[in-house]
């Protein structure tokens, strides 16, 4: 190549270059996008369509991702996306544990519904417990009419039924129970709920049946039993670890999530009556150890004092006590303490929502600091 040629292509390359430059230096348009601002764009693309004759051998992954909700005004984060939430844990996380709220009670598994529905029907199978009602969609289980005056049986179920009922001195009837199964308050757990019903006192209609949570067992005892026999079970990991695809759809029923409000705020959903609500909000902070200053139920306001040393999973008494905080891209802000108000409002006829509001219920707290709090709570909630 001459010397003139080879000043020709490389003042060509040059003019290329400038051409281009706007891409290479991070505009949108030009030869190189910048990509950074891509996720502000993203959306969960439509379900797969499988041909019928392949239905069979479809959807055989047992742990699918779950579907992606849709982010109000992402672009509150021009800069920068938000950072990932971190992950509190406390020592009982693990446990297999009844909760009580007045005469209310369920048990809570340290699993999901995906897991725990088949584990809760095999223990009733290795007790002769027939099933009458079996409903995965709506995380529904009802036992048939059990008798306790067959010699035969001595299986768990009826022995502790059998008590219950000598402690009540109501011997008369047939008895069953109705079970629902749903997704606990922090992702990957399972709550259950009984009932007892006996044939003998007036059963109510089959409306009613569906609203498991308007009704009160006929024997209380027999309730908490038969919750403390499931739950002795799966602790005991008797069953082996199964996944149930039918009992996917227990888990797309949350109870609580993280979401946004129309102007970009965080704001923790709470899917629960107001008296389960007020009691998880309170016993979260106490379980997280954030100060709780003064409370007023009927306005619906905790304020709260915080440290960088709740943010950082430490107990305030004893540094690097029995909470711990694990991946934490989003744990300890700015240094020093936080006087916050938490606000409960009504959001719908399904439930109520968390904001995080400064000193005095003014302004709203600042988003990444409200995010660290919402987080706090719900993964302390149970």
């Amino acid at each position: 190549m001459s010397v003139r040629n080879f000043v020709m292509v490389l003042f060509g390359g040059g003019l290329l270059i400038g051409v281009s430059g706007c891409g290479l230096f991070g505009l949108t348009k030009g030869i190189i996008k910048n990509p950074k601002d891509d996720y502000l764009e993203a959306r969960q693309e439509n379900p797969l369509v499988v041909p019928p004759g392949l239905r069979d051998l479809a959807d055989t992954d047992p742990f699918p991702i779950p579907a992606t909700p849709t982010s109000p005004n992402p672009s509150f984060y021009p800069n920068r996306p938000p950072l990932p939430d971190a992950i509190y844990a406390s020592d009982n996380r693990e446990e297999v544990r009844i909760q009580r709220l007045g005469e209310r009670r369920w048990l809570v598994l340290p699993e999901p519904p995906t897991t725990a529905w088949p584990k809760i029907k095999q223990f009733l199978a290795e007790n002769g417990v027939p099933i009458a009602l079996d409903a995965p969609q709506d995380g529904r289980l009802n036992t048939g009419w059990m008798q306790l005056d067959a010699p035969a049986y001595r299986d768990v179920i009826r022995s502790v039924l059998k008590e219950a009922k000598d402690e009540e001195g109501m011997m008369l009837g047939q008895d069953r129970f109705l079970m629902r199964v749903e997704q606990g308050l922090r992702p990957a757990t399972t709550e259950v709920h009984v009932r007892h019903e006996n044939d003998s006192v007036a059963l109510p209609s089959s409306d009613a049946v569906v609203k498991l949570n308007d009704l009160r067992s006929h024997i209380a005892g027999a309730e908490a039993d038969m919750l403390n026999e499931i739950g002795a079970y799966i602790a005991a990991k008797v069953s082996e670890q199964t996944v149930s695809k039918v009992a996917l759809q227990i888990g797309s029923a949350r109870k609580s999530e993280i979401a946004r409000d129309e102007q970009g705020y965080p704001i923790l959903r709470l899917f629960l009556d107001y008296e389960r609500a007020w009691a998880t909000l309170g016993q979260a902070l106490d379980n997280a150890n954030v100060e709780i200053v003064n409370l007023d139920r009927a306005t619906g306001t905790f304020d709260v004092k915080l440290t960088d040393a709740v943010f950082a999973g430490e107990d305030a008494e004893d540094q690097g006590g029995g909470f711990f905080c694990r991946l934490t891209f989003s744990c300890g802000g700015s240094s020093g303490a936080y006087d916050l108000r938490l606000q409960v409002d009504i959001a719908d006829a399904d439930g109520y929502e968390v904001s995080v509001l400064e000193e005095g219920g003014g302004a709203r707290a600042g988003a990444e600091l409200a995010q660290q709090v919402l987080v706090l709570l719900r993964e302390y909630a149970s």
